[in-house]
């Protein structure tokens, strides 16, 4: 019973991670990587997994860039289970090199059967 409690309050939750090749890319390259999910105390279902491009300016909310992928499931993740999913994205032709006051992540989140969630951020690095 108190596991299922601290579960529905994150703790000792699912995670998810993004696990990158490599994070210096050109505009117009793929990424490429997995995704990690770490089972928590208890099983619980996931519904989806969802990773979105964002673009961080100093001063500013983040900005959607664009959807990355998103994989539909419909699995349970046991308790202390781990789960790899390959990862292949390629970015934006146009896009802006970071700079000083530019930087991009991907957001990654996992949805469960009762909607909570959980995020993962990796931070890529745009060169021309």
């Amino acid at each position: 019973m108190i596991t299922k409690v601290l579960s529905k309050l994150k703790i000792g939750s699912p995670k998810v991670d993004l696990i990158l090749n490599r994070n210096e890319l050109t505009p117009g390259s793929t990424v490429s990587g997995s995704f990690h999910l770490h089972g928590g105390w208890v099983s619980q279902r996931v519904n989806r997994l969802e990773c979105d491009l964002v673009k961080e300016q100093t001063g500013r909310k983040p900005e959607f860039v664009e959807p990355v992928t998103t994989v539909l499931m419909s699995k349970t993740i046991e308790a202390n289970d781990k789960t790899e999913v390959p990862f292949h994205y390629q970015l934006p032709e146009e896009l802006p090199p970071t700079t000083d006051s530019i930087t991009y992540r991907l957001r990654t989140k996992i949805v469960f059967k009762d909607d909570a969630k959980s995020f993962d951020h990796d931070e890529i690095i745009v060169r021309n």
